[in-house]
């Protein structure tokens, strides 16, 4: 056992420095190696992998995280943009399946409606650039762990951005110092686990039960998925059948601005106005 674990730290460190000595890295294209082994063991194992799971990687780079991943999970699903990294990716186990081009249309939600993939997982060190529109898919998927590395701002704007905190929580597990990774990115990071908030309608929480439904219907104005909304809450917590009219005189009644209800939920304000009119909002 001893002499495997040696060998095992032999190879990593071999492969990291093979790497660092035949790539030029190019940070504009998010192109950070971690070089902390250990880091990535943590990171893996926060994700609690069994070996029914199939594990979603986006930007595979040298392939240090995905071979972690290959030990634990059923399969590995890794898509890395840049064909330059071929070459230390050609040795990867046989339960990886991996493809060198965009992830974009392999994660991209076709419609705002909750639905597995065959992933259940997703782990990666993920690329800067990708965090926004991935995040926006992520709210309607199905999954068992989320486990990401992003950068310390993008963490801070998951409880800014309006869509964002309507959907998740987001927990730091780990703080990466940009002094890990070769070369160097502009900022710090932190390894996230995200969570779904819990069903509004289980737990009859009318704001944010709104907050994501004016999200799911964006292509409507505010006020007209405002009123679908709350006839929709009702109906399936309180039983009550709601008529539009009614609904939209209780809404005349409601302190938000006109002009963002009057509008598609474009600003983010909007997410923060609802949580704020709505929190004592009762039907005698």
């Amino acid at each position: 056992m001893i002499t495997e674990l040696i060998l095992l730290f032999f190879y990593t460190t071999k492969h990291i420095i093979m790497v660092m000595k035949n790539l030029i890295l190019d940070p504009h294209k998010d192109q950070h190696v971690l070089m902390n082994h250990g880091l990535i063991k943590e990171i893996v194992s926060l994700a609690q992998i069994n070996p029914n799971d199939t594990v979603l990687e986006i930007g595979a780079g040298s392939g240090n995280l995905t071979r972690e991943l290959a030990k634990y999970a059923k399969k590995v699903i890794s898509f890395e943009i840049d064909e330059k990294f071929a070459p230390f990716l050609a040795d990867l186990p046989t339960n990886v399946e991996m493809h060198f081009k965009s992830a974009w249309p392999y994660i991209q939600m076709p419609s705002k409606q909750y639905q597995k993939r065959e992933y259940n997982k997703i782990v990666s060190n993920l690329p800067y650039s990708l965090c926004e529109p991935l995040f926006h898919n992520l709210a309607f998927l199905i999954y068992d762990k989320i486990i990401l590395m992003v950068p310390e701002g993008f963490y801070e704007n998951i409880e800014q951005n309006g869509v964002f905190n309507s959907f998740f929580i987001a927990h730091i597990e780990l703080e990466v110092d940009r002094n890990e990774f070769n070369p160097k990115p502009d900022t710090n990071s932190v390894v996230i686990n995200l969570e779904h908030k819990p069903n509004p309608l289980i737990k009859q929480d009318l704001p944010l039960f709104l907050r994501q439904y004016i999200y799911q219907h964006e292509s409507q104005l505010v006020k007209n998925s405002l009123r679908e909304g709350i006839i929709t809450y009702f109906q399936q917590t309180k039983n009550q059948n709601l008529t539009k009219n009614f609904v939209r005189n209780i809404l005349d009644t409601i302190d938000i601005s006109s002009e963002l209800v009057n509008r598609h939920p474009d600003n983010f304000t909007i997410y923060r106005e609802v949580s704020r009119a709505f929190k004592d909002f009762k039907i005698e």
